[in-house]
């Protein structure tokens, strides 16, 4: 699936995300940049694994994506499921500026990742289990 296609999905996400947010900045990195942002981050990383973080900033959050680990995590899907991920991992995202835990330690990343995971899984239960199938297959 190509940028412009995610782009679309990624926006609609936004879109129909039923949560008071501001609208973030959406941003594309190739690998090797969003490597060196994630390493910024100063978390956990699992680069293979990630293909989204969002990052809060002054002038707002931004989401930012790596189109190349989409692609490779989502390879063996159909264009449907493709979808679905690539909203699951909008929608993972958004939970999280939504819920607006500033993290500072190891623990309270597993606190926040836990709560978006809970809320995920019983507001879009669709998008979860995609996202689910690819960290038991990974």
């Amino acid at each position: 699936m190509d940028k412009e296609e995610m782009l679309l999905i990624i926006n609609d996400t936004i879109l129909n995300f039923k949560k008071d947010i501001n609208k973030p900045i959406l941003m594309f990195l190739n690998k090797e940049r969003f490597s060196r942002y994630l390493d910024m981050m100063e978390l956990e990383k699992h680069l293979e694994k990630t293909p989204c973080f969002v990052a809060e900033m002054k002038g707002g959050d931004i989401l930012y994506y790596c189109e190349e680990i989409i692609n490779n995590l989502t390879k063996n899907f159909s264009h449907a499921e493709k979808k679905l991920f690539i909203q699951g991992i909008t929608l993972h995202e958004l939970l999280h500026i939504k819920n607006k835990i500033h993290v500072f330690t190891g623990e309270e990343a597993v606190f926040s990742e836990k709560l978006v995971d809970k809320e995920l899984k019983a507001f879009y239960p669709r998008q979860h289990a995609i996202l689910d199938l690819v960290t038991m297959t990974k």
